[in-house]
């Protein structure tokens, strides 16, 4: 079966030859695992675990990014925001340390802030790419190619501050949500001009939920979010494309909300997080919508043997598989200190578990 018809099928609730891969990890954890197998790129990669995803996403032409080198190199994303490299040795990943908008709540700074525009892609690479993958899912790229809102917000104006402003200074709250919304309508417009009827995902990314719960309540999600996702996927549904929506945390009170938009997947599924158990998301909505991911990054991924990883991966297909409606991943980007053993562990067991 094609990986791409195993994972349209898998979202019409139908059991197929296996459950189809999804694969999340930051991109150091890529290169060692890359290394470890001696393969060349993230394709081959992809290729030896067999996962059915392919990401798409448009050249990005702008100015350089990182500047500096070894302990000194400064990376700013699109937006401005900061980020410096902790840890040492192959430990080494890319923190955040500089939010632009921290402590602003002045409406006149939004005005002449460096705001990123379209112009810093090149979206006319998205046909090698679609053409290399016709037989793989494609989906829209994590990071600048996912559409967001308020992860975007919180980078600009730091966590810590986010609910104050959100409280606080609501006309600045909206002028600045705006301002992200604006920059991903013209994005999404771009994208689909270029891509036509050939993306099965969009994915809409943002965190809604923590460990213990929501992190926004549901007002907020129908007042300041739902207006602006049901813009972003305007486009994408007269094209046919399906919505992938990533949320980290726990979301469960939102998930009618997020089956109202029109959500095909949720992932990642931190099954740790409150409300998230496989057993009771499985049970009450299941067969409203795919679940993506739930395989525990940090206690089983992270710290566990791999026969244990292997037990972890039958455990949680026997929960989620049946009847169709599951995609199988980890519950949050795998990290650089995961062994990669572990990972094998995680794609060999879930190949040759079968529906009984």
């Amino acid at each position: 079966m094609q990986n791409k018809e195993r994972v349209l099928k898998t979202l019409n609730h139908e059991q197929v030859d296996r459950v189809p891969f999804f694969y999340w990890a930051v991109p150091e954890f890529t290169e060692k695992m890359m290394h470890h197998l001696g393969l060349s790129d993230r394709d081959a990669l992809l290729d030896y675990l067999d996962v059915d995803f392919r990401t798409v996403e448009p050249a990005y032409v702008g100015p350089d990014l990182i500047t500096g080198t070894n302990g000194e190199a400064v990376k700013k994303d699109i937006w401005g925001v900061g980020y410096r490299q902790v840890g040492h040795g192959d430990l080494k990943y890319w923190e955040a340390c500089h939010f632009p908008l921290h402590g602003v709540t002045d409406l006149a700074v939004l005005n002449d802030y460096p705001w990123p525009t379209v112009d810093l892609f090149d979206f006319s690479v998205l046909d090698a790419q679609f053409a290399k993958y016709k037989e793989h899912a494609t989906m829209t790229a994590p990071g600048f190619s996912s559409p967001g809102l308020f992860r975007i917000v919180q980078r600009l104006i730091g966590r810590e501050g986010f609910l104050d402003v959100l409280m606080y200074h609501p006309k600045f709250f909206k002028a600045l949500t705006q301002r992200v919304a604006d920059f991903y309508l013209e994005f999404i417009e771009r994208f689909f001009a270029a891509a036509g009827d050939r993306l099965d995902f969009i994915r809409v990314a943002d965190d809604f939920g923590g460990h213990d719960g929501l992190i926004v309540s549901n007002e907020i999600w129908e007042e300041v979010v739902k207006p602006v996702f049901e813009r972003y996927l305007e486009i994408p549904r007269k094209h046919g494309t399906h919505l992938y929506l990533h949320s980290c945390g726990g979301v469960r009170k939102l998930l009618p909300e997020f089956i109202s938009l029109g959500a095909d997947v949720l992932d990642p599924i931190q099954t740790r997080a409150a409300g998230m158990a496989p057993e009771g998301l499985k049970k009450d909505f299941g067969p409203m919508i795919t679940f993506c991911g739930a395989l525990d990054e940090e206690l089983l991924l992270r710290q566990a043997t791999p026969r244990r990883v292997e037990q972890g991966v039958k455990d949680l297909l026997e929960v989620m598989a049946p009847g169709g409606g599951f995609i199988l991943g980890p519950s949050h980007k795998i990290k650089v200190e995961t062994p990669v053993e572990n990972v094998m562990a995680m794609y060999k067991a879930a190949g040759q578990w079968r529906y009984s």
